[in-house]
């Protein structure tokens, strides 16, 4: 194969400004170029999300999941185009950067401050009356604290 390219390649080269060579370079270069420079970064983030959908099915399922995914692919990618998914992932991701940055704690001290969620009692540490130490001869729990 690369030693294919590489021919390819250099017929291109000795080619030059040639009809045969303008064929190559509009076959070769400027055709996929063309092509290369219309793929927008949302295709690329949801061929990566589809991409990692079939390595969890590999993972879970082994081959049998390989089998069902590549069967359902054709059909979730014309969903994920036909609806634009595109800017709904452009969106979620900023989301989570967003809230990357911000401190969780503080985010889930906000939300609690203002859902009327029901909170529960504290419940109250209840101090044990303290032992007095005697100092008489009797045996009882106050012998071990006397002095």
């Amino acid at each position: 194969m690369i030693v294919a390219l590489l021919g390819l390649w250099f017929a291109l080269l000795l080619a030059g400004d040639t009809p045969v060579g303008r064929l190559m370079r509009r076959a070769l270069v400027e055709w996929p170029a063309a092509r290369l420079a219309g793929i927008r970064r949302e295709a690329v983030i949801i061929w990566m999300i589809l991409g990692a959908i079939s390595l969890l099915c590999f993972w879970f399922l082994e081959e049998e999941g390989l089998r069902i995914f590549s069967m359902a692919l054709p059909e979730i990618a014309g969903w994920l185009t036909l609806f634009e998914i595109g800017t709904l992932v452009d969106t979620i991701l900023v989301a989570v950067l967003a809230a990357s940055t911000l401190r969780f704690g503080a985010v889930r001290h906000w939300i609690a401050a203002r859902l009327p969620v029901a909170r529960r009692a504290r419940r109250t540490r209840r101090a044990r009356p303290a032992a007095r130490a005697s100092n008489d001869d009797e045996d009882g729990p106050a012998l071990a604290l006397a002095a």
